[in-house]
């Protein structure tokens, strides 16, 4: 539970008790909510909607998640103006797209204010394309038709389902359309009831993949020991023959920010082996006092950080004729285009996936993980060279910074 309060003197008097009308603050007539709602308004209508043969609605939302339910409530919308049963609704999370511009930044609780309306209107020339087919093949008006959980109903009882329309509904190319119609919120089934998020089951039985998760082909796990000082700098690696001399260490390069570590798994070793290291690198009690009663139990426990579920992270296969990364990116263009200039490349030749994240507040507006990965990718050993016993340094691995 929040608890808010206004800030003033302690002794005054609230303008409401005095009789005197407070004016307006400036966030009561423009908050940060209406200027990006209004930034993004120019592309936010360049979304699809897509009907599937299988009688599902495919959508890509130009948004990142990390725990805010977004995909969720997007697909409630779409379920709801295309009268579909909500379990038929699939959303994931657009590439890089550069010519949306403001519309594919998540930030300030913005998404559902912003796109709300784009994406009833999608829906509803999606469905409104669907009615046309239909109304064609059964040779009836539109507007006679019905629509309710995938299937239309004609008046003489015929039934198509939405899947039987796809391809009679679907276009080749880009048509003008009127503004259609949007369903009146007093009709509304799905908007606006309480609804169990999609991801629900893969979140709490682990299913649920992060940016962390994922397992590109070739990717090496990489860590990237930065300065102790904000916008630090490396100036030398001193200890190179040292650290590649480490079990399961097979790279070590200076990148801007810092020194990245390239290292695969370790023959042999596994949770029991580290355990029975760090048991026996502990110190042994001191001699208790004659006469002291002593108890000596061990216990082995996992401590539970605070920390978000998922640190900040990317991976990255950047080659002589390609870039692609994956990162939860809340402003997946400013990356792409950042990643490009720092590879020396044209930016839509990089390849930019917008991953769910495992938190964020914010923090994943800034690229660094992704710009960290992708420099570090070239010239990287890739994990089958690893296993069998080379490094050649043309490979490139995709290292999660």
């Amino acid at each position: 539970m929040a608890v808010g309060t206004g800030i003033g003197f302690l002794d005054a008097t609230p303008a409401s008790a005095a009789g005197v009308p407070a004016p307006p603050e400036p966030f009561d007539l423009y908050d940060l909510s209406d200027a990006l709602t209004d930034a993004a308004r120019p592309t936010a209508n360049l979304i699809t909607v897509v009907v599937n043969e299988d009688g599902t609605v495919s959508f890509d939302l130009p948004r990142s998640e990390n725990g805010q339910g977004i995909p969720t409530a997007i697909a409630m919308i779409i379920a709801e103006q295309m009268d579909l049963p909500g379990d038929k609704v699939k959303v994931t999370l657009a590439d890089a797209r550069p010519e949306l511009l403001f519309s594919q930044l998540t930030g300030g609780s913005n998404t559902i204010h912003a796109m709300y309306t784009p994406v009833r209107v999608a829906a509803a020339i999606a469905k409104g394309k669907l009615l046309d087919a239909a109304a064609a093949i059964m040779q009836e008006q539109a507007a006679q038709l019905t629509s309710r959980e995938g299937l239309i109903t004609g008046p003489a009882g015929q039934v198509l389902g939405y899947g039987d329309l796809a391809k009679a509904a679907a276009v080749s190319k880009t048509v003008p359309t009127g503004i259609p119609t949007l369903k009146p919120a007093s009709e509304f089934r799905i908007v606006g009831k309480p609804t169990g998020r999609i991801d629900a089951r893969d979140i709490v039985t682990g299913r649920k993949k992060f940016s962390m998760d994922l397992d590109i082909d070739g990717a090496v796990p990489t860590m990237v020991c930065r300065p102790p000082t904000i916008n630090g700098k490396p100036k030398s690696l001193n200890n190179k023959a040292e650290v590649l001399a480490m079990p399961g260490v097979v790279d070590v390069a200076i990148i801007t920010t810092g020194v990245a570590v390239c290292a695969g798994t370790v023959d042999g070793e596994s949770d029991e082996t580290v355990y029975k290291k760090l048991k026996a690198a502990t110190l042994p009690l001191l001699p208790a006092a004659p006469g002291t009663k002593v108890i000596d139990t061990e216990f082995r426990s996992n401590f539970v950080s605070g920390s978000p579920l998922e640190t900040n992270c990317a991976v990255a296969d950047v080659r002589k004729g390609s870039a692609e990364i994956w990162s939860a990116l809340k402003v997946p263009i400013t990356a792409q285009a950042e990643i490009a200039e720092r590879l020396g490349r044209p930016q839509l030749a990089v390849k930019v996936h917008v991953v769910q994240g495992g938190g964020s507040f914010g923090r994943k507006l800034f690229p660094d993980a992704a710009l960290e990965a992708a420099e570090t990718s070239p010239s990287r050993p890739r994990r089958q060279d690893l296993a069998e016993g080379r490094q050649d340094r043309q490979a490139h691995a995709a290292p999660r910074g």
